[in-house]
């Protein structure tokens, strides 16, 4: 009789989102000790060897309880890290067609990297930084921010409707630097939607519009 694999849920980075993981590997460490000589306490660590069982990926799941830390219920609460870290919104697939070099490709790189390693209001900054950068790339720097915001309206790269969103975009960013403000998940969604919608617009579609119209057959007179 063949042995059948021990299966797990996990999230995949590659796959996006929770998948069926086989178990490679599964090692447990625990310990504990006495507090005063009269109260004890204990912790342990479970290390998880997964590969997904769609795209055979592989990664660390480390699974952690403390005695002490506990739900209203008393129940011991299990903290999950992944090695490498979840990616909770992966790079848009045009990425790769910017420059590597650019130092707004960095900054959009450093902000993804700082959401995949739970930090928002780094990543809220980031989006805050790479909208002004784009800013002073197309229309230079007019030595305030609201300065560089209308002139870069004012130069016709976006509408007045454009212009209430990178608004919200940028208010996220202010309130994380000036307000100690932490956003929600779903608020640096909405952030990152129109800062790809900008950068794309701005620095890719127009290139690839303009060799799409060239391609077409000429109009006959």
């Amino acid at each position: 009789m063949t042995d059948v694999a021990e299966k797990k849920k996990a999230h995949c980075n590659t796959c996006g989102g929770e998948r069926t993981h086989l178990l490679l590997n599964k090692i447990m460490k625990s310990g504990e000790e006495l507090v005063g000589d009269q109260y004890p306490i204990s912790w342990g660590d479970t290390y998880y060897v997964l590969e997904c069982g769609g795209c055979e990926s592989v990664r660390l799941l480390q699974e952690s309880w403390f005695s002490e830390d506990t739900d209203f219920e008393g129940h011991i609460n299990i903290h999950q890290t992944y090695y490498p870290s979840s990616i909770f919104r992966p790079l848009p697939r045009w990425f790769t067609s910017l420059d590597t070099e650019w130092h707004i490709t960095k900054l959009v790189k450093e902000t993804y990297q700082a959401l995949q390693n739970d930090a928002p209001s780094l990543a809220a900054m980031g989006v805050r930084a790479i909208i002004e950068a784009i800013m002073i790339d197309k229309v230079g720097d007019s030595g305030t921010f609201k300065g560089n915001l209308k002139a870069f309206q004012a130069k016709g790269y976006i509408s007045s409707f454009q212009l209430e969103n990178l608004e919200a975009a940028l208010e996220l960013g202010h309130a994380s630097i000036h307000r100690g403000f932490i956003p929600k998940n779903h608020q640096i969604e909405v952030a990152l939607d129109i800062l790809e919608n900008l950068v794309q617009g701005l620095y890719l579609l127009e290139n690839k519009a303009k060799a799409t119209v060239e391609a077409l057959p000429k109009r006959e007179v």
